[in-house]
Order: structure tokens, then sequence, then C-alpha cells
């Protein structure tokens, strides 16, 4: 079993939108063309927590009487067993603590394990996390990733190359930070930190910036008519506000042991100013450092291994009484 990703040239061919006919042609090309040699790339370099590309090609196809195109390009990638990440949240029970960190864990390995090859993910969500039974969790679909040094990929020049629900704040206010760890990895780790959000409290980091910011001072996206006034820098204190009183205020939905650990990753991952994310040890002493992901991924193992300590004796606790 496989799963297959087809580039659905017809559906461009019938989109009635404003953009530009021929640049969304050739956007359309160029990103499956690069999503299959980042693929490749993966596979080569053997990063164990991307979804992996067993194979790709074009096929002729039975045109219906609304297609246009005779033949479709295809990939063929490795089918996770246990579908994306919020199907097995959904399976499993709130307090199986261990299985999310355990995920949360596969996800940074995979961050860190592009981000060495100078890749940018830049659409990380639930849905892209993928669940294997052995494998554990992989980040799959590298449909929007960007590539250092690499000017000429599709959503290279786009502010917002993925989706616009988990994009970082000074994406949405169209701050475009000059240098790519801070324009890039970045937003990688601000998406991360999103995705713990959604899986330990069952909201994204925005939608909980976005419920405690004034309308007024939020993004145009957020806010279609209210929204759009402020500059990245002038709407930071309160996005910075909204952020840590939405943290706070969900902090009783976590265990005592896990919370303080919890809240700080989060506040690592996802601060609203995108100078302030990366493991705090190494924080302003040079970009030549990275973001510390290494630290995070044991921060994680070490929640994973507290939370089966928890289950065991909860366990003994319920045998006793």
């Amino acid at each position: 079993m496989a799963f297959l990703k087809a580039l659905d040239l017809d559906s461009v061919i019938k989109n009635e939108g404003e953009e530009d006919f021929l640049r969304s042609i050739n956007r359309a090309t160029r990103a499956f063309g690069d999503e299959k040699l980042l693929n490749e790339l993966c596979a080569k370099t053997k990063m164990r927590q991307i979804v992996t590309i067993l194979g790709h090609g074009d096929v002729k196809v039975d045109r219906k009487p609304d297609d246009h195109m005779p033949r479709v390009a295809y990939l063929i990638l490795e089918l996770a067993d246990g579908g994306d990440v919020r199907s097995q949240i959904a399976q499993t029970s709130t307090d199986d603590y261990a299985k999310k960190f355990s995920y949360l864990k596969d996800v940074m390995l995979g961050i860190g394990q592009l981000h060495d090859q100078g890749i940018s993910h830049q659409d990380l969500k639930p849905s892209n996390v993928m669940v294997f039974s052995v494998a554990g969790a992989k980040v799959g679909d590298l449909g929007r990733a960007t590539v250092q040094g690499y000017g000429n990929g599709a959503f290279e020049q786009c502010c917002i190359a993925g989706d616009f629900s988990y994009a970082p704040p000074e994406q949405l206010y169209g701050n475009v930070p000059e240098e790519w760890i801070d324009r890039r990895q970045r937003a990688d780790l601000y998406q991360f930190g999103s995705l713990m959000a959604f899986l330990l409290f069952g909201v994204t980091v925005n939608t909980m910036i976005k419920e405690l910011l004034p309308a007024a001072i939020g993004p145009k996206h957020w806010f279609p008519e209210q929204g759009g006034g402020s500059s990245y820098t002038q709407a930071l204190p309160y996005l910075e506000g909204a952020f840590f009183e939405g943290l706070e205020s969900r902090r009783t939905a976590l265990p005592t042991w896990a919370a303080d650990k919890v809240i700080s990753l989060i506040t690592q991952c996802s601060h609203p100013d995108y100078s302030k994310r990366g493991a705090k040890q190494i924080l302003g002493k040079g970009d030549q450092l990275g973001l510390g992901l290494n630290r995070f991924v044991s921060a994680l193992e070490n929640l994973r291994t507290d939370a089966k300590k928890q289950a065991i004796l909860e366990a003994r606790r319920q045998k006793k009484a």
C-alpha cells in the first residue's frame, strides 16, 4: 500500500481567480517538481522522520468531457497506516500524554533533519504529521517547502508560503525578516509550537492569540473589517500579552508534573517576537548556533518518560483503590 499524490493542473486551469494564468500554471508545475526533488533528497540523506518517496512518474488518463490534461504527473509516497496525527489524537485518551510527547519529539527530529539540509517546511500543521505504527510520527507534504540559497522555489517569494491559519504573526502582518533563520526556520518553529498547543490544548497558538487580541490591532486576515491598521512592531506588545494570557489560562488543562515544562516549550517555540524563538539556553549567543532543536528533542523525551512513569503510578493507585 502507498499514497499517490497527483499534479492536478485541471483545477489550476479551471480556477477563475484573479491571479495571472501563466503564473499559476508555472507555480503549480514548479512546486510539484521541487517537491519531487526535495523528497528524493530526503530519501537519499535518510531522513527517518520525513515521509519517504517510493517513486514518481506520469501516466496517460482517460479524460472526462471537462478535463484538459491528457497526462498526469504523480508521486508515490509511503502510506501512514495510522493516518495523520488528528485521527490518532481523536482515538486516544486525553490523558495519554506519553503518546503525544512521543509524536512531538518525532516531529521535532524531522524539522531538525530538514533544517540540517537547509530546507524549511513552511506548512507544518496536524494534517501534515503522519503516524506510522513502527516509525512513529513523520513530517509529510513538502509542497510548500523552501531551500536556503535557492531563490527560484515556487513559494520562496511568498511572505506566507503555507496555510494562513498556522502562519506566524510576522508573516500575517507582512513583515519579512532578512535572515533565513528568522524568515523561514523560526517560522517552522512557531508552527511546531502551535502543533504542540493543538495536541495538548485542542487549539492552535493563532486561535489562542486571536481570542484575546483587540480586532483593531489584529492582522487583516483575522479581522477583515477592523484589522490591518497596525504594523507588526506596533502590534507586538498586544500579541505578546494575548499569547501569555492564553497560555496561562490553559495551564490547568495540563497535569501539574508537565505544566511548567509545556508552557516553557511553547513559549520558546511560538513566541510572537520571532527573535525570541529558540532554545532559551542559546538565545542571544549568535545565529551560528542555530535554534537549539536538539534541546527541544531532549525536553520532549524527558516529558515522554515522565508521562510513562505517571501512567504506571496512576495504574498502581487504581489497583489499590
